[in-house]
């Protein structure tokens, strides 16, 4: 009987120790995509520019080519 409680008492430190290892990770797991999702909004912002710039470039070179 004294075993199968100390066993009880043994799994749950265990539990407790898993489910504040996963905490930690949920953590780290929810930095890392947030800096992902910045990486992203960066590299959306880049691109709008570009495009913006190509945009323009292409006009010019039309008005150009019309002369």
């Amino acid at each position: 009987m004294i075993a199968i409680l100390a066993g009880i008492l043994f799994n749950r430190s265990d539990v407790k120790e898993l489910r504040a290892e996963m905490k930690d990770m949920r953590g780290e797991i929810t930095g890392l995509a947030s800096k992902v999702d910045a990486g992203f909004a960066r590299i959306d912002a880049e691109l709008r520019q570009f495009f913006q710039m190509t945009g323009k470039l292409e006009g010019r070179i039309g008005e150009i080519s019309k002369r």
